[in-house]
C-alpha cells in the first residue's frame, strides 16, 4: 500500500509546480501581445529557508518555495516587482531595505529573473533564456 502512496505524493507535488503559474488580466495597449515574466527561485541549499513574496504593483501575486518558479503574462510597459519573505517566526519580519525594482517589458517579450539573496535583502537577477542553436 505504500507504492500508490508515494505515487499519489509525487503526483501531488507535479502538479502544485504546475499550478504556480499565474495570469494577470490586466489589459495593455490595445492590439499588442502580452509580455512574459519568468522568476525562478534556487533550492534551500543556498538561499533562505523563508518562502519569498513576490509583489507586482505593491500587492502580493505569489509565494515562492525553494525551487520552485512561476510566470506572469503582463500587460507590456513597466511594472514594479518587490520581494519579501514571508512565514513565521524569523521569515515574519521583513528584511528592512528590500525595495522594488522597476521592470520594462516590451510587447510578446519574454524576461526570466532568479531571486538572489544578499546581506541587504531580495532582488532579482537577470538570466539569459536558452535560444538553442
Amino acid at each position: 500500500m505504500r507504492r500508490p502512496l508515494k505515487l499519489l505524493t509525487g503526483t501531488l507535488a507535479l502538479y502544485a509546480s504546475f499550478a504556480c503559474a499565474q495570469i494577470i488580466n490586466n489589459p495593455g495597449v490595445a492590439g499588442s501581445s502580452p509580455s512574459v515574466l519568468m522568476i525562478t527561485r534556487g533550492d534551500t541549499a543556498t538561499t533562505s529557508a523563508c518562502d519569498v513574496g513576490i509583489y507586482l504593483k505593491n500587492e502580493l501575486a505569489a509565494r515562492l518555495m525553494a525551487g520552485e518558479s512561476v510566470s506572469f503574462n503582463l500587460p507590456p510597459g513597466e511594472t514594479t516587482v518587490a520581494l519579501r519573505s514571508l512565514g513565521a517566526g524569523y521569515c515574519s519580519t521583513p528584511m528592512a531595505s528590500t525595495k522594488s525594482q522597476s521592470l520594462l517589458l516590451t510587447p510578446g517579450e519574454i524576461k526570466q529573473y532568479r531571486v538572489v539573496q544578499s546581506e541587504q535583502g531580495y532582488y532579482l537577477a537577470p538570466v539569459e533564456l536558452y535560444k538553442g542553436q
